[in-house]
C-alpha cells in the first residue's frame, strides 16, 4: 500500500482537482455534470469554503495528488448550518488502494472539530448500488441511507436516480457556534 498524505488543498491543487473531476464528468454518470468546471469556477468554489471553513482536503500517494475531498453547506437556509454535503473523488489509478477512506476519515474528523453535525452524501444509480465502492466506503463510516430519489438525473441518454446517505457526528454540544468558528 502506498504511503496517503491527507492535507488541506492549496489553490496550486486545483488543476489536478480539476482534472479528477473532468474525468467522471466526461466518462461516468458518478456527477450529474456535464461539462467539466473551468479553472475559475473551481477557484471560486474553493475559495468559498475556505471562507466558510469547511473542508477541503486532497491526498497525496506517489508524490502526486491522488484525489479530494470537500464539504459544501446542504442547503443555503440558515437553519442548514450544521449541516453539510461532502464530495469525494478519486484519479482512476487510485482507487482501491484505501486512499477513499482516508479522505473521508480526516473529512468526518474536520467536520466534527468545526462543529457539523450531520454529512450528507448524494450518490448517483452508478455510485449507490449496494455493489459499489462509494456505496461500500460510506456504509463503512456508519452512513445509512436516507433516501432514493428517483429519475431526477439525466445524462448521457441515461435516467438516473440519486441516494442520499447521511451519517450523524458526535461530539461536544456545540449549540450556537456557526461551522467554523470555536469557542
Amino acid at each position: 500500500m502506498p504511503e496517503i498524505a491527507v492535507r488541506p488543498a492549496w489553490p496550486a491543487d486545483l488543476v489536478d482537482i480539476a482534472s479528477i473531476y473532468g474525468h467522471y464528468v466526461s466518462a461516468t454518470t458518478v456527477t450529474l455534470d456535464e461539462t467539466p468546471p473551468d479553472g475559475a469556477a473551481w477557484g471560486n468554489r474553493y475559495w468559498a469554503l475556505a471562507e466558510r471553513g469547511l473542508p477541503f482536503l486532497v491526498a497525496e500517494a506517489d508524490g502526486r495528488v491522488a484525489g479530494y475531498a470537500y464539504c459544501a453547506p446542504w442547503k443555503t437556509r440558515s437553519a442548514y448550518r450544521y449541516c453539510v454535503e461532502e464530495s469525494i473523488y478519486l484519479a482512476p489509478w487510485a482507487t482501491g488502494r484505501r486512499i477513499g477512506g482516508a479522505l473521508l476519515d480526516r473529512t468526518l474528523d474536520e467536520c466534527a472539530r468545526i462543529g457539523i453535525r450531520e454529512v450528507i452524501a448524494v450518490l448517483t444509480s452508478e455510485t449507490g448500488a449496494p455493489e459499489s465502492s462509494s456505496f461500500h466506503l460510506h456504509r463503512s463510516r456508519r452512513f445509512e441511507v436516507a433516501g432514493r430519489l428517483k429519475g431526477v438525473g439525466f445524462k448521457n441518454a441515461t435516467s438516473i436516480d440519486t441516494v442520499i446517505m447521511q451519517r450523524a457526528l458526535t461530539g461536544p454540544d456545540r449549540a450556537g457556534v456557526a461551522p467554523g468558528t470555536r469557542r
